[in-house]
């Protein structure tokens, strides 16, 4: 991706692949910077914290509906105890990254 696409990307419009492939490419050109002792442009900084807010909320929501998704089977499952434990552990898990 060239620097105008970079420099003129939004976020709102993209899958979370692409997000991070974008994220990854700000960060290297913002260390390329730090590396060479130059100052960092400040779009660089403003585009990495906007994009970092739209994945992170991307990242949110998927585990929402992983979450969503993993009660609605511990439900189906109550019969199966060990099924259960192993749900009801990701689960668990999925609740401490959610907050």
């Amino acid at each position: 991706m060239n620097i105008n696409m970079l420099r003129n990307f939004v976020a709102q419009d993209h899958e979370l692949i692409e997000l991070i492939a974008v994220d990854t490419q700000l960060k290297a050109l913002a260390n390329n910077y730090a590396e060479r002792q130059l100052e960092i442009p400040e779009w660089i900084g403003e585009k990495t914290v906007e994009i970092d807010g739209v994945i992170n909320a991307a990242v949110k929501a998927e585990r929402l509906a992983e979450l969503k998704k993993i009660k609605a089977q511990e439900s189906a499952l109550m019969d199966r105890g060990e099924k259960r434990a192993v749900l009801a552990a990701r689960r668990e898990a999925l609740e401490k990254m959610v907050g």
